[in-house]
């Protein structure tokens, strides 16, 4: 009886022992391959907000060209005019945070009603000097770049910069050279359009009828742009 049950479970054993080493080992590249997830796809799991929150940049700007249009408007110019200018720019980004820029702008001149009443009544036109043409030469730096959720769907992309360099201002008297320092915003939309709103602040020596002096204009502006090049998107 001992002999029949001790031969059932060498049997037994061995039975089992027949099926592991018969089983073909897993390869481990094809366990690996299982775990890879499609690009750009979150995880079964983590919902689109965190996928957001982890998200780089949505749109490389690296060696692309944007071009604005927009306005401005100088709010410490002479008291005695009102100058408000049409701004065209044209930038290269060298990276994702670093780009130079070339802007050039007209200006839009008129007498103040101060002015206007010194003319009309005591026939003296105010010794000023108007702004015809501005252009500059900027190197730019993005500080930061951040998002806003507008819904659940939708993300809103933003770069805060600052750019310094030179620049040229031209009056009815002369040109002068100017230091320019410019600090503002750029908003994304999708994968090629932009808006941008700041303050220019240029510093140059004035010169007029009766006098020179260092002023400064500080240049509030709104601008839309389009961004040309390669779209490497990671939405």
């Amino acid at each position: 009886m001992n002999k029949g049950i001790l031969l059932l479970l060498v049997t037994f054993l061995f039975a089992g022992t027949s099926s592991v080493f018969a089983a073909p080992a897993a390869n481990l590249n094809d366990q690996m391959n299982d775990l890879k997830l499609p690009e750009n796809l979150a995880p079964q799991g983590v919902t689109k907000e965190k996928l957001y929150a982890a998200q780089s940049r949505y749109e490389e700007l690296s060696h692309r060209f944007e071009l604005d249009v927009g306005g401005s408007k100088n709010f410490t110019g002479d008291s005695f005019l009102s100058m408000s200018q049409l701004d065209m720019s044209l930038r290269y980004f060298i990276n994702d945070r670093m780009y130079v820029s070339a802007s050039g702008s007209y200006g839009f001149n008129s007498f103040t009603d101060s002015a206007q009443q010194l003319i009309n009544v005591q026939g003296i036109v105010p010794d000023a000097a108007i702004v015809k043409w501005r252009t500059d030469a900027l190197f730019g730096y993005n500080l930061f770049y951040g998002k806003f959720r507008v819904s659940m769907d939708q993300v809103f992309y933003f770069d805060q910069y600052v750019a310094i360099g030179p620049g040229l201002i031209t009056t009815q008297f002369d040109t002068s050279p100017s230091a320019v320092a410019d600090i503002g915003f750029a908003l994304w939309f999708g994968n090629n359009f932009s808006a941008r709103f700041g303050a220019k602040n240029d510093v140059f020596s004035e010169k007029k009828l009766t006098d020179t002096a260092v002023v400064d204009h500080l240049l509030g502006y709104l601008s839309i742009g389009y961004v040309f090049g390669k779209e490497n998107h990671y939405e």
